[in-house]
């Protein structure tokens, strides 16, 4: 049985790290039995939630934009894999629209359209200290996926990497994305 994932890439930056590692991602798993579609969050139009509440009120989101197409994925995925840089202790603003925009699935209407899914995290970041530098970010993807019962089956860190491409002088990061591929079927 193929198995659907679907990446969603909050990266800001063309061909930066974190392209690298999803390509990588991408490319190790070919011929697994996973359906990969990947949404570059920088080529999409997704407006910034207004809590308009019309999500809760009628089971609908007030905007019509990629959203929608995002959405649909994310509702026939097996495995939902999100990768984005570590900004500020956190994700890039364009996976923060995103992740808001997830708020339509807070309701009871909405909520079993997702909830029961997996979820698998991808942060590369320029910091060494993992533990430390990540802990804000940690807390606020296990607090969001609770609350749409989402289950994280992992968060995988690739530290130290500042400037563009500086993953493609780190052959173990590519080979350890590359696993992650293969893999994918697994989880």
């Amino acid at each position: 049985m193929v198995k659907n994932i679907l990446i969603v890439n909050g990266a800001v930056r063309v061909v930066g790290n974190t392209d690298i590692l999803v390509n990588k991602i991408t490319e190790g798993s070919l011929n697994t039995g996973t359906n990969i579609t990947i949404f570059n969050l920088r080529d999409k139009k997704i407006s910034n939630c207004i809590g308009c509440y019309q999500c809760r009120k009628k089971s609908t989101c007030s905007f019509q934009d990629d959203m929608t197409d995002v959405r649909g994925a994310m509702e026939k995925s097996d495995l939902m894999v999100f990768a984005s840089p570590l900004y500020w202790c956190g994700v890039t603003g364009l996976m923060k629209t995103f992740i808001d925009r997830l708020f339509f699935y807070y309701h009871p209407h909405t909520k079993p359209l997702i909830s029961g899914k997996k979820a698998l995290i991808i942060t590369p970041m320029n910091q060494k200290d993992v533990a430390h530098e990540s802990e804000v970010l940690v807390e606020f993807y296990n607090r969001l996926f609770n609350c749409l019962k989402v289950k994280i089956v992992d968060m995988i860190f690739f530290s130290d990497i500042m400037g563009k491409k500086a993953v493609l002088n780190r052959p173990d990061y590519l080979k350890r994305a590359y696993s992650i591929g293969k893999n994918l079927i697994n989880w």
